[in-house]
């Protein structure tokens, strides 16, 4: 134990004696004298993560992993949880540490603060609110413990991440450039037509009576013919009360074979026969509106946010890498 010592001060870069290690070594022997019953799983800095810490953040996956394995592949995988478990932890530990390096501090009033707010959601009185703690083997003052831990990760984390991060014009400029398919604006046609049924499975027979009476009323329609009067007594499709009226649509809303008909057309100009899966069709567009790419201010705000949120997990990984670096990590168990 004296050189595992000696190894982990030296990398802090401090030195010792003997006498006072022994020291050290006495006050260790003290504080995992209780561990004894649980274990301890890690040593991180001056701090110790514990087994049974592990153990009660993988409680429900490890009860779903006893249900589902046994024998050397249910002790395979339940290692391989605790392995996972146990790395936010240390996490957690070296970024306290940081927080402590860096006087960054938590105030009695800031918990308060929590716990009232929590209050206030929940709708609980203090002797509710301790009744739910004690439900789940806690106390009042280790909740507010674990609110006050919280508290200062959310802190280091502005202070050493958040807080620096900037989008630059040019940025945002790349970004809106590389994602022109998404702020695409489709094209919109509004739709009339006047349809005469014959499904695929129709005999030649029945397609070609659906077919002659399309050309009829076509040829009216070339004549000078009233579209919507002539789909609303003609047309054999649930449009008809409508005059005809399919709808507005933007670019692949439309069946099959009418699309590429309909964006060929000019407002208020009528196609020749198209067929399609449920029949013949002569199609009138309405009103047409070109589509076209929304402008940068007006998803300035979307993009800027979507960059910030993948800066920020790239940032926080390199500046949590550099903190484990920088800090002395025993990992002693790994379940």
């Amino acid at each position: 134990m004296a050189s595992y010592l000696r190894h982990a001060f030296r990398r802090r870069g401090l030195r010792m004696g003997w006498c006072a290690l022994g020291l050290v070594i006495i006050h260790l022997h003290a504080v995992w004298a209780q561990q004894v019953l649980d274990g301890i799983a890690a040593i991180v800095n001056d701090s110790i993560i514990t087994i049974s810490e592990v153990r009660e953040v993988v409680a429900l996956e490890a009860a779903d992993l006893d249900n589902r394995y046994y024998g050397t592949e249910l002790e395979m995988r339940r290692r391989e949880l605790f392995r996972k478990a146990l790395q936010p932890l240390i996490d957690v530990e070296i970024q306290l540490e940081r927080a402590k390096t860096l006087q960054i501090t938590v105030q009695e009033s800031e918990v308060d603060r929590q716990v009232d707010r929590l209050k206030e959601d929940n709708q609980l009185t203090d002797a509710q609110l301790e009744e739910i703690l004690q439900s789940r083997g806690l106390t009042l003052e280790a909740h507010r413990e674990q609110i006050s831990r919280s508290l200062l990760l959310t802190k280091i984390v502005n202070f050493e991440v958040q807080s620096r991060l900037v989008i630059t014009e040019a940025e945002l400029q790349e970004a809106y450039e590389q994602r022109q398919d998404r702020f695409r604006i489709a094209d919109e046609w509004t739709v009339r037509h006047i349809v005469f049924l014959a499904s695929e499975q129709a005999t030649a027979e029945e397609d070609t009576q659906a077919r002659q009476k399309a050309e009829a009323i076509l040829q009216q329609l070339r004549a000078g013919g009233d579209f919507a009067q002539l789909a609303r007594q003609h047309s054999e499709g649930p449009s008809a009360e409508k005059d005809g009226l399919l709808g507005t649509f933007r670019t692949g809303e439309l069946v099959a074979g009418l699309e590429e008909v309909v964006a060929s057309l000019q407002p208020g100009e009528i196609s020749d026969l198209v067929r399609t899966q449920i029949g013949w069709h002569i199609v009138q567009l309405d009103n047409a509106q070109v589509g076209g790419h929304q402008p940068l201010e007006a998803v300035r705000e979307e993009l800027s946010l979507e960059l910030k949120r993948a800066k920020f997990e790239r940032n926080y990984e390199e500046w949590l890498e550099s903190l484990r670096q920088q800090s002395y990590i025993k990992i002693l168990y790994e379940g």
